[in-house]
């Protein structure tokens, strides 16, 4: 039985197609999780940003409709949010909002997709606002104290070290007609991130391009990729911000060029910048241990919540998930009930008399 629709994503085309014949102009809602509409502009924009999964079937791939399973993920959050309010945890609006700063700080890479408009401010509240509310459930009457979160640290420092690392563009070339051309207009002095774009553009090429994190510290595996990795991080330790390294080998015939863009010091993480996540941390561990668990009462939920979908495709896609999904829930029982029967003696032996 193939439950895995449920919480994947796929093709825009078919999502387009499908809200053409949802409902009135007037309404700008694809769906209702209870009493809660989804709004229409949201999940398009959730829907410009969700990848096409593929699934494996014995040895065949498929790929799912992104319209729909892009629904399908919207209310089961939608779910989860209503589950976590029904349990007084749901996170407030200042949780979410310090979250959302704490992650723009410590992720640049959330500031600038938000910067360059690929994502909203808003609809980055709201993936926190989930997260918070499931890692709320998942970590219900835990406690973790300061000594724990600080033994943890003292214990593991050395995981707490961040290396020095270098951001690089690269660009890495296989073709030896096509790496000349590339020299000639370095010579002629186009910029390197012209020139990456230039040629990456063109799949006939061979020319693959990006930019990344680069390491310049910490073991590598003693292979020949390691000694490749060694080559580069020794190039790039020397080189200066902005400066463009000569051709390097990297292995099958391919060579690559980098572009050294910024560079940061190693450096060891205070424990004050790093106790939250440890607490965090500690906290789903011990969750895990005590707490029930919340995928199967996810499961429950989304086959027991009412839900209006406005595509009459789509409406009937989800009816047929949720009957699958309910008798995967009527299989399971029978596995639960022997362990709450076999606690039931041990619930009623009488008291010994003293």
């Amino acid at each position: 039985m193939k439950l895995s629709s449920l919480f994947g994503a796929g093709f825009a085309v078919l999502a387009v197609v499908a809200l053409s014949a949802c409902g009135g102009k007037q309404d700008n809602t694809v769906a209702k999780v209870g009493e809660t509409p989804i709004d229409k502009d949201m999940y398009l924009r959730r829907l410009e940003l969700m990848p096409t999964p593929i699934s494996v079937a014995g040895q065949q791939e498929t790929t799912a409709p992104a319209g729909y399973t892009t629904l399908v993920q919207m209310i089961r959050e939608q779910v989860m949010l209503d589950m976590a309010k029904e349990e007084g945890v749901l996170p407030t609006d200042q949780q979410v909002e310090e979250r959302v700063q704490r992650e723009m700080k410590n992720n640049p890479q959330i500031k600038q997709t938000i910067t360059e408009g690929r994502l909203t401010l808003d609809d980055y509240r709201e993936r926190v606002k989930v997260a918070l509310a499931e890692f709320n459930l998942r970590t219900k009457g835990v406690t973790v104290t300061e000594q724990e979160v600080k033994k943890i640290y003292d214990e593991n420092k050395q995981a707490f070290y961040r290396p020095a690392t270098a951001r690089v563009r690269t660009i890495l070339v296989q073709n030896p007609e096509v790496r000349k051309q590339i020299d000639d207009d370095l010579k002629r002095g186009f910029n390197f991130q012209s020139i990456v774009n230039k040629y990456s553009q063109n799949p006939v090429a061979g020319v693959q391009s990006g930019e990344t994190e680069f390491a310049l510290e910490g073991q590598v595996p003693n292979t020949p990729d390691g000694q490749v990795l060694l080559r580069v991080r020794n190039i790039l330790k020397n080189a200066k911000p902005m400066q463009v390294t000569d051709w390097i080998p990297v292995g099958s015939g391919v060579v690559a060029r980098f572009e050294v863009l910024a560079k940061s010091e190693g450096r060891q993480l205070p424990f004050e910048e790093v106790k939250d996540g440890i607490r965090e941390q500690l906290m789903l561990q011990k969750g895990m241990q005590t707490n029930r668990d919340l995928n199967l009462e996810m499961m429950k939920r989304m086959a027991n919540t009412p839900v209006e979908i406005k595509s009459e495709i789509w409406k009937k896609q989800y009816e047929k998930d949720m009957e699958e999904l309910k008798k995967a829930l009527a299989q399971l029982e029978p596995q639960q009930k022997p362990a709450a029967k076999s606690a039931k003696p041990a619930d009623q032996k009488p008291a010994e008399k003293r």
